[in-house]
């Protein structure tokens, strides 16, 4: 059996197409959908994480967001655009003290 390799089809690209047509709304909604799609990826890739290690990965997702913005001309002014437009949800974190199995 193959394993399917996963690709995804621009959410932005999708949503102009959705706004050249009349469908603002539909649009916002596509674009949310993508909000939440990448926040869910990101949020499982880092989870479970040490609480004092919060610092590292503040600091990772900081550089890897500079790293895109310079390697995707337009991607910072669209991101500044896009959070005009939403409000987004704070993170609700779970504090749970388990003893580490990983070193």
């Amino acid at each position: 059996m193959k394993i399917i390799e996963k690709r995804m089809s621009s959410y932005v690209d999708r949503g102009n197409k959705l706004i050249a047509s009349g469908k603002t709304p539909e649009a916002m909604k596509l674009i949310e959908r993508g909000l939440q799609y990448y926040s869910e990826n990101i949020i499982n890739a880092i989870n479970p994480y040490a609480k004092l290690d919060a610092g590292l990965i503040v600091l990772i997702l900081r550089h890897l967001a500079d790293e895109l913005e310079r390697g995707n001309p337009g991607a910072k002014e669209l991101a500044e655009g896009i959070k005009k437009s939403v409000i987004l949800p704070s993170l609700v974190e779970i504090e749970k003290t388990k003893k580490a199995n990983r070193r």
